[in-house]
């Protein structure tokens, strides 16, 4: 008879995993049942998400309308995109007290209270430029389409989004400037008025007479055509050198920059024609001192006395110098502007007689 000793005895203490299996079981089919309960809330909150979608897309689509009758199409377009996303979030928050009944709206909102510092903290810059785009829009010290200086950047303006303005230089590029800078740096506009002034400098010697000089001048301003002929160009005698007379020329010109890079070639090229076609020599008289000695003080050994030059009593007069077109497409030809004038800061605002 075989010994009972080495006989193996009964485990104690096993788990029971069939138990295991039915508690998770039980938990998978409550979470089914729970989502089956939640189910028509689930619907109704997509639907209603989808109801405000639409509200949010027209209005949007509204304000921007309502804004392009206006002709303050930027901020329609800022105004339009925080109408959208302002209707869509009650949307949502409607949409999740439905679907979870348990959640309120003002323990969410104090929530986001909360977080909202952190967020602040996040997105500090991006709301400053937020903000300074709106007041810059709202204010409008300049549209879509003007020149403007800003710094060390000059350009046209493209657009102003929420968070930054596009400039086109006058190459070529494009410059995203955020609108905090430009809200707190000084800005020059080119184009917020119809026309503006050009000025050049230049010298000629004093044995010239000035008023023939002046009418020689006079001559080659009046034929280019970029220049205004109201309110006339200006010659005055600006200045008195050691050896030459220091004059400034001064004309008006349609505000845009390429008007004033054409205008002050065509200048140029004129007034050099014109004092070649009257044999006048504008260079500083120090650098040719020698060339207008007479022979009589070289045989002498003298170098005080300079011939006098003596003008013809009859100008001789040229034709206009070349004509100069920019292309349609160049950065510097004048954009079409998209808000109205009367809308901006600088507006005229002069008091009815």
């Amino acid at each position: 008879m075989a010994s009972t000793q080495n006989a193996p005895t009964a485990l104690k203490d096993v788990p029971d995993f069939s138990t295991g299996f039915d508690a998770a079981f039980a938990k998978v089919q409550g979470w089914g049942l729970q989502f089956y309960a939640l189910l028509p809330n689930l619907v109704v909150g997509l639907i209603l998400i989808l109801i405000f979608g639409f509200l949010a897309f027209g209005v949007s689509r509204t304000i921007r309308g309502y804004f392009k009758r206006k002709d303050r199409v930027d901020l329609g377009a800022i105004l339009s995109d925080f109408g959208f996303w302002g209707i869509m979030v009650a949307g949502l928050l409607i949409a999740l007290t439905v679907i979870m009944p348990s959640l309120h709206p003002a323990d969410l909102l104090a929530s986001l209270g909360i977080g909202s510092i952190a967020i602040g903290f996040a997105f500090k810059d991006i709301l400053q430029n937020w903000f300074s785009g709106l007041l810059i829009l709202l204010r409008m010290p300049f549209r879509r389409g003007d020149q403007i200086v800003v710094n060390d950047a000059e350009g046209t303006v493209m657009r102003i989004e929420p968070r930054a303005t596009v400039l086109r230089t006058y190459d070529g590029r494009d410059i995203v400037i955020p609108n905090t800078e430009i809200y707190t740096s000084k800005v020059t506009v080119n184009t917020s008025q119809p026309e503006r002034r050009v000025e050049m400098d230049l010298t000629v010697g004093y044995d010239y007479e000035v008023r023939k000089i002046t009418e020689i001048i006079r001559g080659a301003l009046n034929q280019v055509d970029e220049i205004l002929k109201d309110p006339a160009p200006q010659i005055m005698c600006w200045e008195l050198g050691s050896t030459s007379l220091g004059i400034k020329l001064r004309w008006w010109i349609n505000s845009g920059q390429s008007d004033a890079v054409i205008s002050r070639a065509r200048a140029v090229q004129g007034i050099k024609e014109a004092f070649e076609a009257n044999d006048v020599d504008p260079t500083d008289p120090q650098l040719i001192y020698y060339h207008n000695i007479t022979q009589d003080n070289k045989q002498d050994g003298l170098s005080s006395t300079v011939n006098q030059r003596e003008l013809s009593d009859t100008l001789v007069k040229t034709g206009p110098p070349p004509e100069f077109t920019a292309p349609r497409n160049d950065p510097e030809s004048d954009k079409p502007k998209i808000d109205s004038l009367d809308k901006t800061l600088l507006a005229d605002e002069t008091p009815e007689k």
